[in-house]
This record gives structure tokens, sequence and C-alpha cells, in this order.
């Protein structure tokens, strides 16, 4: 799986805790809006609730980084929001 240095100390937790991590997160930064998204191409995890309704959040979603797997994106969102 950890093929950024920066993801490698995460490699053995399960989705349970990285869930778990993200949710304490988004509870701090966020009031606990977090947005997971499955595409074709993978897995984007951010902060927060998209406005996808007006438009606005479209925009948001396309910068997000991909990630091959679930597990990538949260930890990448782990990284994102200083959790490291």
């Amino acid at each position: 799986m950890a093929k950024r240095p920066e993801l490698m100390k995460y490699e053995n937790f399960n989705l349970e805790s990285l869930v778990g991590l993200v949710e304490m997160l988004a509870v701090t930064k966020e009031d606990g809006h977090l947005s997971l998204m499955r595409f074709t191409t993978g897995w984007k995890a951010f902060l927060g609730t998209p406005d996808l309704d007006g438009g606005g959040g479209r925009g948001k979603v396309w910068d997000i980084e991909m990630h091959e797997t679930l597990k990538e994106a949260l930890i990448s969102l782990l990284i994102q929001g200083g959790i490291t």
C-alpha cells in the first residue's frame, strides 16, 4: 500500500481505526462533516460537505487528490488535517 513514505506509519491501521481518527478530526475541524467519495478511478476523502446542488462544490471535489484505496484516502486526510 504505502507508496509515499508519509503513509507508511499508518500501514498497519485497519479501516475502522482510520475512520475513527478521521471522524475525530471532522468533529474538531468541521462540526463532524466528512465526505468519502468513490469514483471509477479511485477514492476521495475530505472534511466538510460539498455543495453539489449549486455546483460550487464540484470544483472542490475535482481538486481533491484521488487515491487508489479508501485506506490511502483516509491516511492522506489525516496527514492534511495535521494528525501525523
